[in-house]
């Protein structure tokens, strides 16, 4: 019994031992220092939550005021600035600095975006020269186009001047953007200016960033 119980005290001393060496053989393996979430890329969750940031930064300009382009119910989203209706033409104006004109008519018909500049400018000029700092448009400098898509619409965005000129044939331009589209076979333009004397590169970035971001929310129903 003695031998028995000796024999079970050496068996359990050499598993104990055996089971220290292996221990201390994980300890000493090298680690290493860049752990999963150290790594340069992004988890799903990361890029989901920098997805979402970018959206909210995008939405981030405020369109509080719904209207429709004239005699179509066609609806756009723009800034608190004062409404006018006037004809072919509405604005949403902030009198004598900057305005953003939609235009559209009955009866009127484009092959594509790219020609409904021309064809609505008697349109636009009618409806926005008292908003002009007593100048009349008399046509448009555009300096850079693109055609793109958004919603499902296509696009002609355009930038550049208003060219204008007063009672006394003085000459100025005005910073404008804008874009022109056709829905249901139907013209319809946006058309941003900054009229101001000072040409503020505050008022252009501000029209700018308004009327991007307004012809995102173009729809058909309010």
């Amino acid at each position: 019994m003695k031998k028995l119980c000796a024999i079970l005290a050496v068996g359990i001393l050499v598993f104990a031992l055996t089971a220290c060496e292996k221990g201390g053989d994980k300890t000493s393996e090298p680690t290493n220092n860049v752990s999963i979430g150290d790594t340069n890329e992004p988890t799903k969750t990361q890029e989901k939550q920098s997805s979402e940031q970018r959206n909210k930064s995008d939405s981030a300009v405020k369109l509080p005021l719904t209207a429709n382009f004239p005699m179509f119910s066609v609806y756009i989203d723009g800034p608190n600035y004062q409404f006018i209706q006037n004809g072919s033409t509405s604005l949403y104006n902030v009198g004598g600095i900057r305005f953003i004109a939609l235009t559209s008519a009955k009866g009127k018909k484009a092959d594509k975006p790219s020609e409904i500049i021309d064809l609505y400018f008697d349109n636009f000029k009618n409806g926005v020269s008292t908003n002009c700092g007593g100048y009349k448009p008399e046509k448009f400098n555009i300096k850079e186009s693109k055609e793109i898509e958004i919603n499902g619409i296509t696009f002609w965005r355009f930038q550049g001047e208003l060219l204008a000129k007063n009672i006394f044939d003085k000459e100025t331009s005005f910073y404008t953007v804008g874009y022109t589209f056709i829905k249901d076979g139907n013209p319809f333009q946006i058309t941003g200016v900054v009229v101001s004397e000072g040409q503020e590169q505050e008022y252009i970035d501000e029209i700018t960033t308004y009327v991007d971001e307004m012809v995102k929310t173009i729809r058909d129903k309010r």
